[in-house]
């Protein structure tokens, strides 16, 4: 829970983008994505996932409609299968408010789940573990643990509960000194290891969660 100036306390809201910017599959490639979502749904406050991004859906270099401008090529409609207008509508596709993605390998719900390796899944198995574990909830505790050279490592916690994520965005290896783990692992992407002296060893573009 966060605390404004004139007192008032609420959640702070982490988003990974919105109808006004870039996708995130725009900018990162899918790895940097899995990284980059397992950090923030880890966080304390209300996470927000703008739709179609869990898939890597893209953004399009769109015509702008209705002053959208360049807005406009994030607002494209949900793809859910292989369908008509990829299992949006049964509409000719020129009726369509705004048209979808026309590549071959357009993202879509069913090829995701269909796909035990895709950002999608990866995003469940850690909103999962977020709903499990009480020192992964909003109000839980929060303490930076790490935040030299390219790695980051933090705490949750909830009474004797402690959780350590630590993630490497880098294209390094590095190292992340952490006291006090048993050293379970819950979720990692990218092979990282856990040492018997208490550090974490972090390849590049890897992710981590202790308990």
């Amino acid at each position: 829970m966060c605390r404004s100036r004139s007192g008032e306390s609420g959640d702070s809201n982490l988003i990974t983008c919105n109808h006004d910017t870039l996708r995130t599959a725009q900018r990162l490639t899918e790895r940097e994505r899995k990284l980059a979502y397992a950090t923030l749904l880890m966080l304390p406050g209300a996470p927000f996932i703008y739709y179609g991004d869990e898939l890597g859906m893209r953004y399009r270099p769109l015509p702008s409609k209705e002053g959208g401008y360049t807005r406009t090529g994030s607002r494209t409609p949900m793809q859910w299968d292989d369908g008509a207008n990829l299992g949006f509508s049964q509409a000719a596709a020129e009726a369509l408010y705004l048209p979808v993605d026309p590549a071959e390998d357009a993202p879509t719900v069913e090829r995701a789940m269909a796909n035990k390796d895709s950002l999608w899944h990866t995003i469940r198995s850690v909103l999962t573990l977020r709903a499990d574990e009480p020192a992964l909830h909003a109000y839980s505790g929060f303490d930076v643990l790490h935040g030299e050279g390219r790695a980051f490592a933090f705490s949750r916690s909830r009474g004797d509960e402690r959780i350590v994520i630590a993630v490497n965005p880098g294209r390094g290896t590095e190292q992340v000194p952490v006291e006090g783990l048993q050293g379970e692992t819950l979720f990692a992407i990218g092979g990282p290891t856990f040492n018997a002296d208490g550090g974490i060893m972090l390849p590049a573009q890897s992710f981590i969660m202790l308990k």
